[in-house]
């Protein structure tokens, strides 16, 4: 029986474990539910309604870290450093990229400027730890796609996908080398192969649909269906 990832499109953590499947090249079914409105097979799956769910025959694993270290050990070509010290630090790390995460998230729902910008600030801090451990030659240990930069991908795309629609939320000037990084891995095949299709589109919507303050710098024709409607 295939893997079975079950997944909500918009998830960044589910989109970590969909990099190293097609990373590792593992044939793996993916199913996509709509988390507002669970099916009820899922409720009893997800031990707190949360995705990604992996389902391994009768097995379930849960949370995106504990699924890529299964994965990694049990598949070959593995993406963690051989060496136990570089190892435990690149764990760390990734729990460093679940923190980035949630202020990615929160980035996408404060309702104010100034809040946007204090948690923006905060990020940026976060990022000032991450930039002199960042290799970038290309990827986070140097020349080897690892576990950390299946972590790091899907937040990078969405501050990508922010700064599109604010100019200026990226500082290219102040961490170079992360957005040198954030270059190569928008571009990586298993980072592209794990996007669903038009995930620019469909994460601007959400950001519409949020209504936080990043929202005004939307295109209201294409995300208000009430402008849609000709009613504006």
């Amino acid at each position: 029986m295939k893997p079975r990832l079950i997944s909500y499109k918009l998830c960044p953590f589910v989109q970590r474990v969909a990099i190293v499947l097609n990373q590792k090249s593992i044939d793996h079914e993916i199913e996509y539910i709509d988390l507002a409105k669970p099916p009820g097979w899922f409720q009893e799956l997800s031990p707190f309604g949360k995705v990604p769910i992996l389902q391994i025959e009768s097995a379930v694993l849960w949370e995106s870290s504990v699924i890529n270290e299964y994965l990694d050990e049990v598949y070959p070509n593995r993406l963690h450093p051989a060496d136990p010290v570089l190892r435990a630090k690149n764990r760390s790390w990734i729990e460093h990229g679940s923190q980035c995460t949630w202020s990615i998230f929160d980035l996408g729902i404060k309702e104010t400027e100034q809040e946007f910008i204090e948690v923006l600030e905060r990020l940026l801090k976060k990022f000032d730890m991450l930039e002199s451990s960042v290799e970038g030659i290309p990827f986070f240990n140097g020349t080897e796609f690892s576990l950390v930069d299946a972590c790091y991908a899907p937040l990078l795309q969405r501050l990508h996908f922010l700064d599109e629609v604010r100019p200026g939320t990226v500082d290219r000037n102040r961490h170079p080398k992360i957005n040198a990084w954030m270059e190569i891995l928008l571009q990586h095949p298993a980072v592209q192969k794990s996007s669903a299709p038009r995930m620019g589109e469909h994460y601007k919507r959400l950001l519409w649909k949020r209504h936080g303050y990043i929202s005004q710098f939307l295109d209201k024709s294409q995300h208000d269906p009430n402008v849609q409607k000709g009613l504006y």
